[in-house]
Formats: C-alpha cells, structure tokens, sequence
C-alpha cells in the first residue's frame, strides 16, 4: 500500500517550470532609467571637461583687464615720469662708451599716488606699478619686488556676502552644495591641468615680456592666467609706461574670480540638468508602461500557456494588435502559435482517436473469427473464418503502414529540399508504371503529355505520391476495363499555376462529401465496393503534401451536361493546381 492508504502506486506530477515570481521593479524599467540617465551624466561630466567655454570667459576677462591697465598706462605716461633727476650710471655695452651721464628712466610716486587717489568705478581688481631697470645692460627681471612702486586694489571683486539663512526658512539644494564646496571641489578637479599650467607661469616673466614688447605692435604688453600668492587664478596684464619709445615702468592689472566664475556658470546648469532628469524618469515611466508592463504581461501569459498544455487547459494571450508597432506584432505573433499549438494538440487528440478507432475494428473482426474458429465444425467455414483473419491482417498492416507514413509526413517535408520538377516526365513516369503491372478487369491510366513543358519547385517523391494516390483512388471507383485519364495543363500568364487533373468513370461523389473525403479515415464508399481495401488516409496526405508545396486540391464531379450540377454523375475529377517555378 502506498502513504495515502491506496493499493496502486501514486502518480508523479509532470515536471513544471517554477512560476514567474513578480519582481519587484522590472529589469527593463531599469535599464530604460540608466540609459536615459546615462546620457545626461555624460553630457555633464562635459561641462567640467569642456575648454571652450572656459577660455572664452578667460579671454573675455583679460580684453577687460588689458584695457584697464592700458588706461592707467597712458595716464601715467603723461603725468607721473620724473625727468628732473639725471645722475652718472655705467653706459650700455651696446653704445661701448665709459661714464657717460645719461637721465635714469623713473617714475614719480608722489605723482603716482596722487593719480591712484582718483579711483576709477568701473575699475577694478589689483593694480601694481613698477619701475624700469634703469639700463638695458641689466639682466632680466628676476624678482619683481625690487622694483615694485605701488601695491593698489582699486576696488575688490564682487563677493556677495553669505549669511545663514533664518531657522524657518529652508536651504535650496545649490545652496547646500556651494556652502559644503562640493562643487568647487569638483570644479577644481577637472581644472588640475589647467591650474598646473598657469602655475608653471610668473610675475617676473610676465614683466619681461611687456619690457621686451614692440611700441608699434598691435597688443602692447604681456597678458597671461597665473597664480597669485595665494594659489587663485588671476588674469594678469602688464603694459608698459612708455612715452615715445622709452620705457619708464610698467602697469599690472590683475583680475581674479576666475574660478569662481567658471564655477558660477557651471553650477547655474545644476537647475536644467534636475529637470532633465525629471523628465528622463518620467520618459522611462512611459516606455515602462507602453513596453516593459505588456512584454511582462505575454510572459506571464506564455507561462499560463505551457501550464494549461501540461494541465491539459487553454489560457489566453493578452490582444495588444491594436498597437501598431512591435509589441502588437509580438503579440500577434504569439497568439497565432499558441492558436497553432492548440490547433496542433486538438488535431493530434483527433488523430489519436481515429487511429485507436481503425484498429479496433480490425482487431474486434479479427478475435471473433479467432472464436469462432475453435468452434468451427466444416472445413469450409474454418476456411472462411481464416481468410477473414487474413484479410483484416492485410487491413491492419496496411492502415499501420499508412498511420505511419502521415505521422512523419510534416517532418519529412520539413527536412527534404526542394527542386525544380518537370511534371510531364514525372507524370509520364508514374502511367508508364501502371500500364507495365496493370491487371486484367483494372482501369487502364492514360495520360495525356502536353505540347509545351511545365516546370515546379518541389519534392519529386512527394509530389508522385500525390499522383498515385489520386490514380489508385479512382481506379478503385473505376468499373472493370474502365479508364482513368490523367491530363497536364501548363501554366498560364494570368494565373501562374500547372493544373493537374485525374478523371475516373465511377459513381461520383456525394455533393456534400467534395470536402469530406480529404479528412483523415474517410472510408465511406458507395455500394457494391470493397470493404476494407482504403485506409482513408490516402487523400488527406495528398492534401497536405499540396498545401505543404503552396498549391491547392480539390474534387468536383463529372456531369452528362456539365452546364447543369444537377445533371447525372459520369464520374469524379480531382484538380490539383501548383505555382510554376
């Protein structure tokens, strides 16, 4: 006894795929949100990256400073040189005279003061004046505080104050991040190669390069980004005080707030870049609802599908056609297989069923004369008991045979390739073979070859099979002696199809039998035939063989006057119709 208490041994449950367990947020809405997202990081990280816009600020900046320093230059050219002292110096080597008394180039700095005391609005920043060396033998600037006259700010930089804001008011998200410096700090990052370069550049180069400068070039002076002492990046311009061509000192004006305006311009795309990401999560939400939920959806539902076949159930594919794009062709797709794997399951059931029905006919007949037989009492009816037997034998070998060749037929024309068939010859064949094992009292087959040649794509052996059922078909209803007339009618321009035709002299067919006979075990035969001698098999084969070669068949019959369907049946008439290659 098995565990419940039962005599027979349990059933196991068919083997099953473990449900779909719901996710929590879907893979692919995930995937949508990075990738939407993805995007709009990188198009950020570039704004750090991104020179261009940088060095246009930069250079904004310095065409302000150069003008400025350029004034204060000119205005110390008129009104600040100090020409009342000349004292004896060494002359230059260039001249190659000994203690000649030259004038020392200076400026004033009592008159450099009184000139700084007038403060310029629109000015500002840092401004350093310094003197000249006092010949051109002297070597290049190599600390600029010996020779520095005047340190002035003329006015500082706009630094808005930052006060904390009241208890009951709340802090923005670009505020936190420009009091914690994160931003600044990120900022700094991707400015290390720049910084790098303008630290490698210095005050006392940037002098000698604004002495060394031409009066008559189009920019006078030396313009350059540098650090200032206290590491901040400065756009820094020196003019010379020249008046003519002599060089009495030179103008530095110096600007900062560089970084901070870089980081200003920056940070002001904080706000864009929050609603682009807004509106890429909500963009992602939508693609979720329209792609990832219905995808989601025939998932489960293909799941329902292979449960309910193992169960022995139907479930449904949730209708998204009316989508026109590719969820609703998937959808559609998926509801013709799982149609065709129902059609599939229905037909094999079907099939199942008629085969167990045929052969228990035979195999009822063949035990009743089995029992018969033991009480047979004449040798002529053991005979006759016997030769039931054997025939429904014969019967039962024959219907085997058949359900075995319709069973591997579909795979059969799956896996065999397709060439290009001359049906005349093949035709021509298939006659010449009934006409060299015909019998006496069977009808004879006559074909009639055509003028011209009609060619198809095809599988030859299928396509002979087709024949010769049909042509065994109708000598079967054929009276003795009778004809069976088989004709080929080549492809036309209108229609495209060779038309092959079988034509008996036999009783016809019932008119609502035309579609019966082409399903599978149709055995029903008119009176005074054999019983027996069809498996009923022959004309479903030969329907799917034609359809698996995109042509069609069908039956009608022959009527003394073929105007009227009322008319006499004179015979049968299968037409087959194939597309030409």
């Amino acid at each position: 006894m098995d565990e419940e208490g039962g005599i027979g041994r349990r059933r196991r449950a068919p083997n099953r795929a473990p449900p779909r367990a719901p996710m929590a947020v879907s893979r692919l809405t995930l995937t949508i949100v990075l990738a939407n997202l993805i995007g709009l990081v990188i198009l950020l990280l570039g704004s750090f990256a991104l020179t261009q816009y940088r060095d246009g600020l930069i250079q904004a900046k310095l065409e302000g400073v150069r003008a400025q320093a350029q004034i204060i230059a000119d205005v110390l050219a008129q009104v600040a040189i100090d020409e009342t002292t000349c004292q004896p110096v060494e002359a230059s080597d260039i001249a190659r005279q000994e203690s000649e008394a030259v004038c020392a180039l200076s400026l004033s700095q009592r008159d450099v003061r009184e000139v700084f005391n007038r403060v310029w609005d629109s000015f500002e920043g840092r401004v350093r004046i310094f003197n000249a060396p006092q010949t051109f033998a002297d070597p290049p600037v190599t600390d600029a505080r010996q020779l520095l006259l005047e340190d002035v700010v003329l006015r500082q930089d706009e630094i808005v104050a930052q006060t904390l804001p009241p208890i009951d008011q709340a802090t923005s998200l670009i505020d936190k991040i420009e009091e914690e410096g994160l931003w600044r700090r990120v900022s700094r990052f991707f400015s290390q190669g720049y910084r790098a370069e303008a630290a490698r550049r210095t005050l006392e180069d940037e002098l000698n390069a604004a002495l060394a400068s031409s009066p008559f070039a189009a920019e006078r002076g030396a313009a350059s980004v540098r650090l200032d002492e206290e590491g901040e990046l400065v756009a820094s311009v020196s003019v010379p005080i020249r008046r003519v061509q002599a060089i009495y000192g030179v103008v530095t004006a110096e600007s900062g707030g560089i970084d901070a305006l870089v980081e200003d311009a920056r940070l002001s795309i904080l706000p864009f870049f929050g609603w682009a990401v807004a509106a890429a999560i909500l963009s992602s939400l939508l693609l979720t609802t329209m792609i990832a939920q219905p995808i989601r959806q025939l998932a489960v539902a293909s799941d329902k599908v292979r449960e309910g076949i193992a169960a022995a159930g139907r479930a449904r594919i949730p209708d998204f056609t009316n989508r026109k794009d590719e969820i609703g062709e998937l959808s559609a797709s998926l509801k013709l297989m799982t149609q065709a794997i129902y059609a599939r399951i229905d037909a094999i059931e079907s099939f199942a069923a008629d085969v167990s029905h045929e052969l228990k006919n035979p195999l009822t007949s063949i035990r009743s004369a089995a029992e018969t037989l033991q009480i047979a009492k004449t040798p002529e009816q053991q005979a006759k008991l016997l030769a039931v037997i054997q025939k429904d034998v014969a019967r039962m070998d024959r219907l085997i045979t058949d359900i075995s060749n319709a069973s591997r037929l579909d795979a059969e024309l799956a896996r065999e390739s397709r060439e290009a068939i001359d049906l005349a010859k093949l035709i021509k064949d298939i006659v010449s073979m009934y006409g060299e094992t015909t019998k006496e009292g069977q009808a004879n087959v006559i074909f009639n070859e055509p003028l011209s040649a009609a060619y198809v794509l095809g599988n030859p052996g299928a396509l002979g099979q087709v024949i010769r059922n049909l042509i065994d078909n109708a000598r079967s209803f054929s009276p003795p002696d009778g004809e069976v007339r088989v004709r080929l009618d080549p492809p036309t321009t209108r229609t495209g199809l060779a038309r092959i035709t079988v034509e008996d002299d036999g009783p016809g067919i019932p008119p609502d039998n035309l579609e019966s006979i082409f399903k599978r075990f149709y055995t029903k035969r008119p009176a005074g035939s054999a019983f027996g001698n069809n498996s009923g098999l022959g004309l479903a084969i030969s329907r799917q063989i034609v359809n698996s070669h995109g042509g069609r068949i069908h039956a009608e019959n022959r009527h003394a006057d073929p105007e009227n369907p009322d008319s006499e049946r004179k015979g049968a008439r299968f037409v087959i119709e194939l597309p030409s290659s």
